[in-house]
């Protein structure tokens, strides 16, 4: 275990990572008196990371980016951490991103803050979506706004968390591996009265999925076949969540069910999608967690 230098501690999960736009990450947060760990999901350990970063953890293989994220807050705690901010490896923040986050955070005792995002390639910003305690959902920008504001739900990249709340509410479910850890994991926060503050003079430059599509109006995140099948299986598991309303559960599956269709017909490689949407269901009823079983 490296020195302890900050207070704040940030963690980057990898997966194959272009390693250029990693190193330049760390490189700003440390600039940003943030220390960092890299918890690697690849199947073969980076040497450049390895040799370049004070705390890297390859973890053997992909174990799950709940599992990864578990290993970077498990690290933070045992080092004395009182601040936890989460990135992936294509994460792109400013010069005053850290200060700009962490400041409305200090000044108002907030337990967890959270950017605003704005997409990569046509810089529209993406809406907060805040799930109330109904299931019912809002959509929320930041256009005009100059005061935090709050949400029940965010993505994980970009969000800082003191410690202390992990000891409240728990770790990232491991079982559902990758899709909806965020969305499980605040909404058991927000079944304790914790709430995330959005800050709006933080951005955050983002992009969601592999690519996307146009279907009549609608913007359909394209990702892979594998994806698919954790995005179906896991919005089965929403309903066996106390926390999760259940008109919140039966939207995702609905979704799902819709994107994954939209996916069969328009994409090349229609029978990868075909056999992950079927194996989504199957698990998904059969409550299968972790990994996704070997065919």
């Amino acid at each position: 275990m490296s020195e302890k230098i900050n207070d704040i501690c940030a963690i980057i999960v990898t997966y194959n990572p272009t390693i250029c736009p990693v190193l330049n990450l760390a490189k700003q947060l440390s600039d940003q008196m943030c220390d960092v760990i890299v918890v690697d999901n690849s199947f073969v350990m980076n040497e450049i990371l390895n040799s370049q970063l004070l705390n890297y953890i390859w973890l053997g293989g992909n174990k799950g980016i709940a599992t990864a994220q578990n290993v970077g807050i498990k690290f933070c705690i045992e080092s004395g951490y009182k601040t936890i901010i989460f990135f992936d490896q294509d994460s792109n923040i400013n010069e005053q991103f850290i200060s700009t986050l962490f400041k409305p955070m200090l000044e108002n005792n907030f337990e967890i803050c959270a950017p605003t995002f704005y997409d990569e390639k046509k810089g529209f910003e993406y809406a907060i979506t805040d799930v109330r305690r109904n299931g019912t959902r809002v959509k929320i920008l930041s256009e005009g706004k100059t005061q935090p504001f709050t949400s029940s739900i965010v993505i994980s990249s970009g969000t800082i968390v003191r410690t202390d709340i992990f000891k409240q509410v728990g770790l990232m479910d491991d079982g559902l591996f990758i899709d909806y850890v965020d969305t499980e994991w605040c909404l058991r926060c927000f079944s304790k009265n914790i709430l995330i503050h959005i800050i709006p003079q933080a951005k955050m430059i983002h992009s969601i999925g592999d690519n996307s599509l146009n279907f009549f109006g609608f913007c359909v995140p394209v990702h892979s076949a594998v994806r698919r099948y954790y995005r179906v299986r896991n919005s089965f598991h929403l309903l066996r969540f106390k926390h999760v309303p259940n008109l919140l559960a039966i939207r995702e599956i609905s979704f799902c069910f819709i994107h994954s269709l939209i996916l069969i017909f328009t994409q090349k490689n229609k029978k990868e999608y075909l056999f992950s949407f079927f194996a989504g269901i199957r698990d998904g009823i059969l409550n299968v967690r972790g990994e996704k079983p070997k065919s």
